[in-house]
């Protein structure tokens, strides 16, 4: 995680700007993890009102103790309980480290619709995923390979990757979105692209759509 601090503080200096010096700000952190993200967020745009969720009850209980101001609460993106629990709308939503790509594509449209709806009217929504033709990360030929496929089936992109801790091994499924996949699945839930980058993985600079993870700010339309 340290090797991408360059890139987490260009993706945090996004979300500020989005955050302008909007009064009596309300901010959702979608998969907040651990919460320490989501803590210095918070201290750089200080919102009046924060809340997070997360599926995982064990994460949950670290991102109330890592960001105390927040309303924590275990639950998935597109739980229908989820509008009631958290009762009031939100001028900024974020969602951060690729958490869009682990959620079943079957659902994806679904929980963007719920992100919608969250939404006060003008909000923004920022997130981040990462690009399947991002040469920088995993090479121009498999880029290559990612394009050709795509052309001839679309929505490609998904794997499962292992971690290792200490004996055991974790697999959990990803996906790599393409940029013209990004467009379609906020048409799809009714959100607007209102600006797009790509950006290095490691220093967070401005890249070529070949070149960086997507960055996107997004607006209910």
């Amino acid at each position: 995680m340290e090797r991408h601090t360059g890139y987490f503080h260009e993706v945090e200096k996004e979300i500020a700007a989005a955050a302008g010096n909007r009064k009596g700000l309300a901010l959702l952190d979608v998969g907040t993890g651990t919460g320490e993200r989501l803590q210095r967020v918070v201290s750089e745009i200080r919102p009046h009102r924060v809340a997070a969720i997360d599926e995982s009850p064990e994460m949950a209980v670290l991102a109330q103790r890592n960001c105390p101001s927040a309303q924590v609460l275990a639950m998935p993106l597109g739980a229908p309980e989820l509008p009631g629990a958290l009762s009031e709308r939100f001028d900024l939503v974020i969602c951060l480290s690729n958490v869009l790509g682990h959620i079943p594509k079957t659902q994806l449209v679904a929980g963007l619709k719920q992100i919608r709806s969250l939404m006060k009217p003008g909000g923004a929504f920022v997130f981040d995923v990462n690009n399947r033709y991002n040469a920088a990360t995993y090479g121009l030929l498999s880029v290559i390979r990612n394009m050709a496929r795509d052309r001839v089936l679309p929505g490609g992109g998904d794997f499962t990757a292992a971690y290792r801790d200490s004996e055991e091994v974790l697999h959990t499924p990803v996906h790599l979105f393409s940029p013209s996949e990004v467009a379609w699945m906020l048409r799809e839930s009714g959100l607007k692209i209102a600006s797009i980058g790509f950006r290095d993985y490691v220093t967070g600079q401005e890249r070529g759509r070949f070149g960086g993870s997507i960055v996107v700010k997004a607006v209910s339309e």
